[in-house]
């Protein structure tokens, strides 16, 4: 779950999966002229909304943190929680949808574990889970891209569009434009993504990747007082089933 800072006494809370549907939103339009573009594009561009379904049945019960009173955020949850999650939602995304959106949410899994976790700075518990990860994923995605027939440019290509716009639609979750990340180009360099925040709910971006001239992006959000807390697990999670839950829109310009 992301916890976004509050602003006007109301904090949003976002579930990991609807976080992840701003990333498909943001691939369905991908594509302008010098940027890589998704190919095979359905399954590249379903791969990014469903990157996070390792976190459905975590969000279904969240675990509160007893630090700070609300639903653990994604980031304050090691490796021993969500690499088996992770491993699980790779199952699922094969038995429902095939080989390249397993490819591609296993190879962001990867990604996570290796460039944005360092395994031995970490708890040996968490590393273990790691390591444990990497030995069956690494397997099954050499399978998966030999039955494919993928080159490893290709994979490389829509692994990192992927990672790109997950990274662009955490900036937009948080309202942190220093997340956004780096865009793969046409000529196999990859470009800093500049977002700047114009207005509550508009941005700029800069390169601009995007086939039309703005972009709005929309999911949904829990609402809550800034002021909410929780000693209790289960009212919590109740609480969290009865909430009110607002559109979350937030539209991208070229700068």
């Amino acid at each position: 779950m992301i916890l976004r800072d509050p602003e006007d006494g109301i904090r949003l809370l976002i579930p990991q999966p609807s976080h992840a549907l701003l990333s498909g939103q943001m691939m369905a339009a991908w594509g302008a002229p010098g940027f890589a573009r998704p190919d095979p594009a359905p399954e590249v561009i379903l791969a990014a909304g469903q990157h996070d379904i390792a976190w459905l049945s975590w969000e279904t019960a969240p675990t509160l943190d007893p630090e700070t009173g609300l639903p653990h955020a994604f980031t304050a949850l090691g490796a021993a929680v969500h690499a088996p999650m992770w491993a699980r939602g790779v199952e699922l995304a094969r038995a429902a949808w095939g080989l390249w959106p397993a490819l591609l949410i296993s190879l962001h899994g990867t990604r996570i574990y290796t460039q944005y976790m360092d395994p031995e700075s970490l708890p040996p518990k968490d590393e273990a889970a790691i390591d444990r990860n990497a030995a069956k994923e690494d397997e099954l995605q050499a399978d998966w891209i030999a039955k494919l027939g993928a080159t490893a440019e290709q994979v490389e290509r829509n692994s990192a569009l992927v990672a790109v716009t997950d990274a662009l639609s955490l900036a937009l979750c948080f309202a942190d434009p220093d997340k956004a990340g780096e865009a793969p180009m046409e000529d196999g360099s990859t470009r800093k993504m500049k977002l700047v925040r114009q207005a509550q709910s508009r941005w700029s971006l800069d390169p601009w990747p995007f086939r039309e001239s703005t972009l709005t992006l929309r999911c949904e959000a829990i609402r809550l007082p800034a002021s909410t807390r929780w000693t209790d697990e289960e009212a919590m999670r109740r609480d969290l089933r009865e909430a009110a839950w607002s559109k979350l829109a937030e539209t991208l310009v070229p700068a």
